[in-house]
């Protein structure tokens, strides 16, 4: 199958989205941003390796989108980098195929970007997944850091379905990088190393929508882990990774510790932090799990296996 939908004149904004869970998830996905303004500046880059028709239905019910079929064994990491390499647009975003936008979201990423010099800058992450227990507790281990409010200003960490980068400083900094196609912990941690900033903005929000089981959403956290680790391992010194080894299966109270600090912290939902803990407590020994395996052993395929 070949690309659709690219144009030839250049956007204003690039935005790219590995698309893993199928035609469900990057439909609401693509329906929401066809509703920002200024549209006509901006480019959609679908990377679709959900192994069905999707990429098929895409071109055909959203023509505007670049839609990119992919390898079904393809990670998350590895489809994002391929489409900032594709990626026209002085500013490019990633997002993911289970998130929704406010109509203002191209526009307020501009305006930030417009103006701060920062190489990267984050948003929020709120949850519209809100029926079932796993649900919240899926949330909350995986978005609650990034759930508003939280100020404006510098930061260390930004989130991955919500980041959006100065393309020209993040290909100059991170070349090596995308041609490996790592998570953007590690992209982000580069930019910082090399003097570039990082920053959240609180304005700009995307709407997690993704409904998990509670073993689909456990074997994810494990494989997560594990994939995070085995990197992160990789560009470790010996010491360090035996550090790493050795202290992993006692990290879920520090997990936990966290969650606590953020929704506690900032007053909401405190009745689905403290009815989700045993979720919670589960969900973070399969993490802790999935690094003391991606230390010790490597990534083992868990790279391919996060959705």
């Amino acid at each position: 199958m070949k690309e659709t939908g690219s144009r030839t004149d250049t956007p204003t904004l690039s935005v790219v989205i590995a698309s893993v869970n199928g035609y469900g998830y990057i439909s609401q996905c693509l329906l929401s941003l066809g509703k920002q303004y200024p549209k006509e500046h901006a480019e959609v880059v679908v990377l679709e390796a959900s192994g069905d028709d999707t990429a098929r239905r895409i071109s055909k019910e959203y023509p505007w989108a670049m839609v990119i079929p992919s390898s079904a064994t393809d990670s998350i990491p590895r489809l994002r980098s391929i489409g900032i390499r594709k990626a026209k647009a002085d500013i490019v975003v990633t997002t993911e195929d289970h998130c929704t936008f406010g109509e203002d979201w191209y526009e307020r990423i501009l305006r930030a970007h417009r103006t701060h010099p920062d190489a990267a800058i984050g948003g929020a992450v709120e949850n519209r997944s809100c029926e079932r227990l796993v649900d919240w507790a899926a949330y909350i281990c995986e978005y609650g850091k990034f759930m508003l409010p939280f100020p404006a200003g510098a930061a260390s960490d930004l989130p991955g379905p919500n980041v959006s980068y100065k393309r020209d400083v993040l290909e100059k900094v991170c070349s090596d990088l995308l041609d490996q196609g790592v998570w953007e912990n590690i992209l982000l941690e580069r930019l910082l190393s090399s003097g570039k900033g990082l920053r959240m903005d609180p304005s700009i929000v995307v709407f997690h929508t993704k409904i998990f089981s509670f073993w689909e959403f456990l074997t994810q956290r494990y494989h997560f882990g594990r994939s995070f680790a085995a990197v992160r391992g990789a560009r470790s010194s010996l010491p360090t990774r035996m550090f790493f080894v050795v202290f992993s299966p006692f990290l879920s109270p520090l997990f936990l510790l966290r969650y606590a600090k953020y929704f506690l912290g900032k007053r909401r939902f405190i009745k689905e932090f403290i009815t989700t803990l045993p979720l919670q407590a589960i969900f973070a020994i399969a993490w802790s799990m999935g690094e003391f395996f991606g230390y010790a052993f490597g990534d083992g395929g868990s790279s391919q296996r996060v959705k």
